[in-house]
């Protein structure tokens, strides 16, 4: 019974001293935007760098020159006009290319259209 009370005591004891001693204080602190921003590079470049990418190869393209030129735009005008783009201009331009259907591409509203009028010539006959 000695044995095991000593057992417990120093268990105990060890339990306590270990609960005690210091554990290291983690710091934490409120950082800023401008602090957030600076660690991580401009928060704003990647994405219009990627719009601006967007842009310019949709330009590139043979059918996209082929059809400026057939309005009276040369390859460095509309480059030049491209450049002076503002960035949200550049967003929003860049956002409707890649909203813009393939090209062949029919939306469901196109095939229920195309049903109804092939019901309907049946129908008809």
């Amino acid at each position: 019974m000695n044995a095991k009370r000593l057992t417990s005591q120093v268990v105990t004891t060890l339990l306590s001293v270990g609960l005690l001693v210091a554990a290291p204080a983690a710091k934490a602190e409120l950082i800023g935007t401008q602090q957030l921003t600076a660690q991580n590079g401009n928060g704003q470049d990647a994405p219009l760098a990627r719009d601006r990418q967007t842009v310019d190869n949709f330009l590139a393209r043979a059918d996209v020159q082929k059809k400026l030129e057939q309005m009276g735009l040369s390859q460095e005008v509309s480059q030049q006009r491209i450049a002076a783009l503002s960035d949200a201009e550049v967003a929003t331009l860049a956002d409707k290319i890649n909203s813009m259907p393939a090209a062949g591409a029919l939306g469901f509203q196109d095939m229920v259209i195309i049903l109804l009028v092939a019901i309907l010539v049946v129908l008809a006959v």
